[in-house]
């Protein structure tokens, strides 16, 4: 399904796709710890609050900073 690894055996497909997912998954783990303060990262560096907040939703979306 994923056209960038069709032509790749399945043994490599697996591997490829194992570790990109492990991937996003420590970006997303390091994006919730800036969010909580539990980063020595600054938030207002990479993030800000989104303008467009909804009535529905949660208020923590989130706009990327543009560089």
């Amino acid at each position: 399904m994923i056209p960038s690894v069709k032509h790749l055996l399945y043994e490599t497909r697996l591997h490829k796709l194992n570790f990109w997912s492990w991937h996003i998954r420590a970006d997303l783990i390091e994006v919730f710890k800036i969010i909580h303060g539990l980063s020595s990262a600054n938030f207002s560096t990479f993030f800000e609050y989104s303008a467009h907040n909804r009535k529905q939703g949660h208020c923590l979306k989130l706009s990327k900073n543009r560089s």
